[in-house]
């Protein structure tokens, strides 16, 4: 009995712990990744630089869900809503938005930290007062590419892509051009980013 105990192969079973713990680290290094995506942090801006920073503006909390992990603030500008609870502003303090270089959007303090994803915006919307229509997209919001796309949008040739700048190897850092109707840089400028605004985007729900 002891000899046949002694004459099991484990091999499979170290190959099984062995895959299971290469999955997950790469699962932990996918949750690193998009926490550090999420909220803007030090490690994503190395990599993803903030391109646009509007002027400071007065945050009013008058939201927020811990279960659907969902924040909205009210400023001078309109609502936000914002993915995650973490970095709720404190009522009366100063916020900005920043874009990165793939128009990545978030509202952060005021020195740029503690930052969370904007889902979307209503501008000039006053909490609760926002309005829905019957498909219920709420009037003056946008989301980043979520609105809607014209069919003459749709027929344009793609925009040629600009060589990268530094030599090859070396990620560009200009701004992406307008992509669809739903791009932010048509409407970026309602939160106070330094852009002109385009066009009229089609609103998506927040």
């Amino acid at each position: 009995m002891n000899d046949s105990a002694k004459n099991i192969d484990r091999r499979p079973i170290y190959w099984a712990f062995a895959v299971s713990c290469v999955l997950f680290v790469i699962w932990l290094g996918f949750r690193f990744a998009g926490e550090q995506r999420y909220y803007n942090t030090a490690w994503w801006q190395s990599r993803h630089p903030v391109m646009l920073t509007s002027a400071p503006q007065t945050a009013q909390p008058v939201e927020v869900r811990n279960e659907g992990r969902l924040t909205v603030v009210q400023t001078e500008k309109g609502l936000y809503f914002l993915s995650g609870t973490k970095y709720v502003p404190s009522a009366g303090t100063q916020v900005v938005v920043e874009a990165n270089d793939h128009w990545e959007l978030y509202l952060c303090a005021a020195d740029g930290q503690y930052c969370m994803t904007i889902h979307s915006f209503c501008a000039d919307a006053v909490w609760p007062n926002v309005k829905r229509d019957a498909n219920g997209y709420a009037e003056g919001c946008y989301a980043p590419y979520l609105g809607k796309r014209s069919a003459e949008d749709i027929q344009k040739p793609p925009s040629p892509t600009t060589s990268p700048r530094g030599g090859s190897g070396k990620q560009s850092k200009q701004m992406p051009p307008p992509f669809g109707m739903s791009h932010p840089r048509e409407w970026a400028a309602l939160m106070g980013l330094p852009v002109p605004v385009i066009g009229q985007s089609s609103p998506a729900s927040p």
